[in-house]
């Protein structure tokens, strides 16, 4: 009986399985929550004459910022460590900014002031996006098409103060958009992401709608208007 004993201890043990690491899936639905700012700036060129001031006149650019906030959904598909996918998003938003104008001489309304603030009310983009994957991680750029509306308002008075008449506007503006990021699996269906985008609007025509503070006359005159915007934004998705 010893001798037996000694050879069941004299086996080898067997090995425990080895660890299999969990790879992190990319491919599949999501959609989430995002918040951020942004920041833009605009350059207004008047066509028509408006409240004193002649056409071809160059407004004072108007520098904005602000909140912006809302949900975006998209797909990934991915190969290897390369996830290819489309991605969109409509933001809410309150990027606003301020500006003012002196009208040049000579001629009637020489020195009249008009102070105007500029609003982008929401924004929106559909835009393809090419990621590389370590694992839970995933480092991306996207490009595509966006859309915002804007609205402006204006007073315009004399140099002594009195009043000359008020304008208004609202328009939506498009152009191309292009971004880059970084996302992270927390989780088996959850990721976050912080990321940059920039966006190029289109010239936007347009006519504003001005009443003269003297007579009460409405008059429509032509604008033209160049924009970009900056926004820098994080976001928590569920992915299906």
């Amino acid at each position: 009986m010893p001798v037996a004993a000694g050879y069941a201890a004299d086996m080898p043990l067997k090995a425990p399985p080895p660890v299999i690491a969990t790879v992190y899936n990319w491919t599949g639905f999501y959609i989430g929550g995002e918040i951020g700012g942004g920041w833009s700036h605009s350059t207004t060129t008047n066509i028509d004459p408006s409240g004193g001031f002649p056409a071809n006149f160059l407004n004072t650019p108007i520098n904005s910022n602000g909140f912006i906030g809302g949900g975006y959904a998209g797909y990934n598909y991915q190969i290897n460590s390369i996830v290819i996918g489309i991605d969109g998003y409509y933001d809410g938003a309150s990027v606003t900014g301020n500006g003012v104008d002196v009208s040049p001489g000579p001629g009637l309304g020489t020195g009249n002031i008009s102070n105007k603030t500029e609003k982008m009310k929401w924004d929106s983009a559909v835009t393809g996006r090419l990621g590389l994957a370590n694992n839970n991680w995933l480092f991306f750029v996207k490009g595509g098409w966006a859309w915002a509306g804007f609205s402006g308002t204006g007073v315009t008075a004399t140099a002594l103060g009195a009043p000359v008449g008020s304008g208004s506007y609202s328009n939506t503006r498009n152009g191309g958009t292009v971004g880059v990021g970084v996302e992270y699996g927390f989780a088996a269906h959850w990721s976050a992401k912080l990321e940059y985008d920039y966006v190029k609007f289109n010239t936007a025509n347009y006519n504003s709608t001005n009443v003269s503070a003297l007579t009460g006359a409405i008059t429509t005159p032509a604008k033209s208007t160049t924009s970009d915007l900056n926004e820098l934004k994080g976001g928590i998705a569920y992915r299906f």
